[in-house]
C-alpha cells in the first residue's frame, strides 16, 4: 500500500539501530504502526510485537501482519470456492513452492471473489467512482462495482459467523491493497486525479497479504501517549508523523474499506461523508504532532517519550520534520537519564544518530508544482532520514 512515510526500504538499517540501542531480543513496541512494516519486519526475525495506531485500516494490517497465526482455512464458506481452480499462485506475496498448497482454500476464494461473484452498485460506486452523484473520480464504475460485492460478500459472511477474525481481517487487507492498486491517485488520497492514470484502469486484483510466521503479536488501536504507559518492552520503534499532514484526511478512502465489512450496512459510513474528496470526519484523530502550532508537537513527542517504559528506544524522523534534531536529542536524553539524573554523562551523544540519505518522493509527475525547500547541503531531490538510537542508562550498568 502506498503508505505516506512507509519504512520497507529502511528495515535492515532499523534492525542495526535497534541493535545500537541494546536490543538483543524480547518485545518490540511500534508506537505508530502505520503500514504494519516494520512490526511485521520484527515478527518474522522471531520477536513478540505489539504495536498501535489511530487508524483502522493500520488496525487491519496490524492484525494481519502480528497476529495471522498461518494460512487459512476458510472452511466456513467452502460451498462458494470448493469446486473452483485456483488463481495463479503469484497473488501469493513470497511464498515457498512448498506452501503455496496450504493457500490454495484462499487461492480459490480469489477466483470467486473476482469471477463468480456479480459485481453491484454501492457505496463505492455511489461516492468513489464517477457515477455517483458527487463525480469523484479515486475509482473506475468497474471497480467500484466489484469492490462493492466483495465487501457486501464478506459483512454477510461476518454476520452469519462463517469467517473466524484472522479470516476477516486478511480479506480486508486484500481488499485495501487490492483497491490501493487501481486507485486514481498521485500518492496519497488527499484528492484524485482528473484524468485516469494507467493502472487505474486496470481490473481489480485481490492479492493474498504477505504473512509471515513467527510469535503471534498484538495489534491495537489505540491513542500512542496514553497507550505506551501500559506497555513494557525491550524496545521502542517510534515513526511519528513528521509534517502538517494529517493521516485521517489523506487515507479516508482506506479507512472506509477497513470499516465497512464490519458495519451492518453501508449506511452508517455513507452519511457520514462529505466534502469534494469524501472525507469520513477524522478530527477526533487528529495528531498534534502534526503542528506547527507553538510548542504543540514537541510537547506531545516528550509526554509519548516520557511515560515510555522501554530498554532501548529507536527513533525515526525526516530531516525535513517540525521537530529539530536537537529538539529529538534532548527528549531522548532527558528520558535515557531520567531514573539517575546525576549520570546523565553516562548518556553520551556520540553515534546516537544515523542519517540514510534517500531520492525524495514526488507526486508530482514533473515536479513543478510544488517548491521543495532541501536542507542545507542537500540537493532538491536528496532528503536524509535520521535514525536516532539510544539506550537507559542502567541498562549501560548491566
Amino acid at each position: 500500500m502506498r503508505w505516506l512515510g512507509n519504512k520497507t526500504p529502511l528495515l535492515e538499517e532499523i534492525l542495526l539501530a535497534a541493535e545500537r540501542a541494546g536490543f538483543q531480543g524480547g518485545t518490540v513496541c511500534d508506537l505508530f504502526a502505520g503500514s504494519g512494516a516494520v512490526g511485521r519486519f520484527f515478527r518474522s526475525r522471531g520477536f513478540h510485537v505489539v504495536s498501535t495506531d489511530l487508524m483502522h485500516c493500520s488496525l487491519a494490517f496490524q492484525k494481519v501482519y502480528l497476529e495471522c497465526p498461518g494460512p487459512p482455512s476458510f472452511l466456513g464458506v467452502q460451498q462458494f470456492w470448493d469446486q473452483l481452480e485456483p488463481i495463479d499462485a503469484s497473488r501469493l506475496h513470497d511464498a515457498e513452492p512448498q506452501d503455496i498448497s496450504s493457500w490454495t482454500p484462499f487461492l480459490k476464494l480469489i477466483r470467486y471473489l473476482e469471477e463468480e461473484l456479480p459485481a453491484m452498485e454501492g457505496i463505492l460506486v455511489r461516492q468513489f467512482s464517477p457515477a455517483g452523484a458527487a463525480g469523484r473520480g479515486y475509482l473506475t464504475p468497474e471497480n467500484a462495482a466489484r469492490i462493492d460485492a466483495i465487501i457486501h460478500q464478506i459483512r454477510s459472511w461476518r454476520i452469519s459467523g462463517l469467517l473466524d477474525e484472522s479470516e476477516i481481517w486478511l480479506l480486508i487487507v486484500s481488499v485495501i491493497d487490492a483497491a490501493d492498486r487501481v486507485a486514481n491517485i498521485s500518492g496519497t488520497y488527499g484528492a484524485y486525479l482528473k484524468s485516469w492514470q494507467q493502472n487505474s484502469l486496470h481490473d481489480l486484483k485481490l492479492r493474498i497479504p504477505s504473512t509471515v510466521e513467527g510469535p503471534v503479536g498484538e495489534a491495537h488501536r489505540c491513542d500512542a501517549s496514553d497507550w505506551i504507559e501500559q506497555v513494557d518492552c525491550d524496545l521502542l520503534y517510534l515513526d511519528p508523523p513528521y509534517n502538517q499532514r494529517q493521516y485521517g484526511a489523506n487515507y479516508h478512502l482506506p479507512e472506509v474499506l477497513s470499516l465497512l465489512p464490519m458495519e451492518e450496512s453501508d449506511d452508517s459510513i455513507e452519511a457520514q461523508l462529505y466534502g469534494k474528496t469524501g472525507l469520513l470526519p477524522w478530527k477526533d484523530v487528529a495528531s498534534p504532532l502534526c503542528s506547527r502550532r507553538g510548542t504543540e508537537c514537541r510537547d506531545s513527542m516528550e509526554t509519548v517519550i516520557q511515560r515510555a517504559r522501554a530498554r532501548g528506544i529507536v527513533f525515526s524522523y525526516s530531516e525535513e520534520g517540525i521537530l529539530s534534531r536537537d529538539q529529538i536529542e534532548q527528549m531522548l536524553y532527558r528520558w535515557a537519564v531520567q531514573e539517575h539524573p546525576s549520570d546523565a554523562s553516562v548518556a553520551s551523544r556520540a553515534n546516537i544518530l544515523h542519517e540514510i540519505p534517500y531520492r525524495r518522493f514526488k507526486s508530482d509527475r514533473s515536479g513543478s508544482a510544488r517548491n521543495f525547500r532541501p536542507a542545507e547541503g542537500r540537493t532538491e531531490d536528496e532528503v536524509h532520514e535520521w535514525l536516532f538510537a539510544i539506550r537507559r542508562v542502567q541498562e549501560e550498568r548491566c
